[in-house]
């Protein structure tokens, strides 16, 4: 992550638990483990061989736990710790840190529990997580004139907005929003992996790669990023229609454009970097694949969900998962053994994910099992080589 404001010794103590020390260690953990314990969930609900007392659809309550639950978590690691290098102020730590593990877990617990608990109850707890996370995060973007930040609280403020949407069809109160909530909370979430994508990639290639020429375009970034930002307003006002067809084809034609200035094609030996730049090129597929939706007979609006979820959610927060953890905690950015195959499986899944309905479609049960379990091979093994790292302390002694 790049720092603006370099983070110094003397800003951060070291907390008495290892664990509790920066916020990308307990929940890249526990988003990780989430990540593949739901997804085997979701697997036993759609065999009948679990069943959920939930106020949500089988399929809705899916999308809330890997929006809310899974990519929640990870976004909350990831700004958690940014958020300090960008400012050179703690966010939340010990204390303060645990408390916004709690109540995460405490969302999770609820979600779970759904209708043996008053609706009330679910909506409070599940909402709680996100303007926390909110204030720990604004608290030293604010306090140190960091302008350039600010945007990243608005988009927390729209995701908690998109949570409370979806609660309230759930409860009954506007059953015909939840869909549509589901929806802006993807869109939301692209937006903000065009944004750090932006910020990150190019910079992390860069470092790497110091030979490697590196174009960026500040005009080409705000369109890129604002023809997203246009995404998610054109489509909660008319739905599908060629207007947003128009500026999704175009958004992903931007975006294609961008990524291709970051060098790519030169990371193809370093995994931690190439991993990201497919991460990107899914976001760019997911774009022009929504916007084609809108002209185009069939369920084009399916495929785009998904590679803009299974492959650049999935692949991005791998891929960031395993690069931060590793430079944050002081080791040599090279990847534990074994971890490539982590890429590999969740690649490959989300190739089946997508491509399973298209040529399979008389046996969607055996395409979402094999998906799942590819996805849920990933993660896991990003848990099992990851463990250790996100553990124990830094390696060069320095606090976080």
């Amino acid at each position: 992550m790049s720092s603006s404001t370099p983070m110094t010794n003397t800003a951060f103590r070291r907390p008495r638990w290892t664990f509790l020390g920066t916020g990308f260690r307990p929940f890249f953990w526990l988003g990780a483990l989430m990540s593949g314990l739901w997804m085997l969930l979701w697997l036993l609900l759609l065999k009948g061989q679990w069943y959920l007392n939930g106020y949500f659809p089988l399929p809705y309550w899916h999308a809330h736990e890997m929006l809310f639950g899974f990519v929640s978590a990870i976004i909350a690691g990831f700004l958690l710790t940014a958020a300090q290098n960008w400012t050179g102020r703690p966010t939340a730590t010990g204390p303060s840190l645990l408390l916004l593990v709690l109540l995460w877990l405490a969302g999770r617990t609820v979600m779970l529990l759904g209708n043996t608990l008053p609706p009330l109850i679910v909506i409070t707890v599940d909402m709680a997580f996100i303007p926390c996370l909110m204030f720990f995060i604004a608290r030293p973007i604010i306090a140190t004139g960091n302008t350039r930040s600010l945007p990243l609280i608005g988009i927390l403020g729209i995701l908690a907005s998109c949570n409370l949407l979806v609660h309230l069809g759930g409860a009954g109160y506007f059953p015909t929003v939840i869909a549509p909530a589901l929806q802006a909370t993807v869109n939301v979430i692209t937006l903000l992996m065009v944004i750090i994508g932006g910020r990150v990639i190019p910079f992390f290639t860069r470092n790497a790669l110091p030979q490697t020429p590196i174009r960026q375009f500040p005009w080409l970034d705000r369109l890129a990023i604002g023809s997203v930002a246009a995404i998610l307003i054109i489509e909660a006002i008319t739905g599908v229609s060629p207007l947003m067809g128009v500026i999704a084809l175009t958004a992903g034609g931007l975006n294609l454009a961008r990524l291709l200035g970051w060098g790519g094609y030169k990371t193809l030996s370093r995994p931690l970097l190439w991993v990201l730049h497919l991460g990107y090129l899914w976001i760019c597929a997911g774009l022009m694949t929504k916007g084609l939706d809108a002209y185009l007979p069939g369920d084009y609006r399916s495929i785009a969900i998904h590679l803009l979820t299974v492959g650049a959610m999935g692949t991005l927060i791998l891929g960031m998962m395993s690069r931060v953890a590793l430079g944050h905690t002081g080791r040599r950015l090279e990847l534990p053994q074994g971890m490539i195959w982590a890429y590999v499986l969740l690649t490959l899944g989300a190739i089946v994910r997508i491509g399973g309905p298209l040529l399979l479609p008389a046996h969607m049960m055996v395409v979402l099992l094999l998906s799942g379990g590819l996805w849920i091979a990933a993660f896991g093994l990003f848990v099992f080589r990851y463990t250790t790292i996100l553990w124990r302390p830094r390696v060069d002694g320095r606090p976080g």
